[in-house]
């Protein structure tokens, strides 16, 4: 019975279609540059960790509409900073508009609550069986709506309401980070999420460069795609 089973989830994962809806109502993969003014570094000197930022933003020509890119948010400390970007549309008489959060980038200590988190995932969802797609070993759990794998020091999952969308998923992140690649250059180690929602497939991510002193999480209003391209952004800033 278990053959059977591992049979069949290895035919759905390459029969099912590669084609899923996107966040964007364009459907393009794009990002917009961002530009960090010396006052934000200045900030940043307090950090004593290593402080990288992303030089490209997830957009759209739709996101656009919403407002020009800023940086709403800034915290710095010892060892922790954390930032929010949005779009802020500028402000006319009195129709003022809330900003509509594009991404949070945080690093330090990772938090409690990422420590272990496909541990945690795989307590309240029973593991059902291994099988292999694109040459990775890939944990599926009894809904089938969830997959897990490893791959360079990194972890990767993903979830979604139903089979057919969770394999897309799987093939989408995938085709975007292909086997012997890391999302981010020169990370150690990371965590990849990729999950299904109202709005379309989102992501998140989580790497160290230090083998897990210090972490560095982003997460946002990005498909897998867009992701990748903003994490391949990063850049180191001079803070010395």
């Amino acid at each position: 019975m278990r053959r059977i089973i591992l049979l069949l989830v290895t035919v759905l994962i390459y029969l099912a279609p590669v084609a899923y809806a996107y966040p964007d109502e364009d459907g393009a993969v794009e990002v917009e540059p961002f530009t960090w003014d010396k006052q934000y570094v200045e900030q940043l000197q307090h950090v004593n960790i290593p402080v990288y930022v992303p030089s490209y933003i997830a957009t759209s020509e739709f996101h656009r509409t919403l407002g020009r890119l800023t940086l709403s948010k800034l915290e710095v400390c010892k060892d922790h900073y954390l930032l929010q970007i949005s779009r802020q549309r500028a402000r006319k008489g009195n129709n003022n508009r809330f900003p509509f959060d594009v991404m949070t980038m945080s690093a330090g200590t990772l938090p409690d609550y990422r420590k272990q988190p496909f541990a945690t995932f795989e307590m309240f969802h029973k593991p059902e069986g291994t099988t292999t797609f694109n040459g990775h070993d890939v944990d599926y759990f009894t809904d089938k709506t969830s997959f897990i794998w490893k791959s360079n020091g990194w972890e990767y999952l993903v979830w979604a309401k139903n089979t057919n969308n969770a394999i897309n998923i799987m093939k989408q992140v995938m085709a975007t980070i292909p086997k012997g690649e890391n999302p981010v250059q020169d990370a150690i180690k990371g965590q990849f999420t990729a999950f299904d929602t109202d709005a379309g497939v989102q992501s998140d991510a989580a790497w160290s460069y230090d083998n897990g002193a210090t972490w560095y999480i982003v997460t946002g209003r990005t498909t897998p795609e867009q992701l990748v391209k903003v994490l391949r952004s990063m850049v180191k800033l001079d803070t010395k």
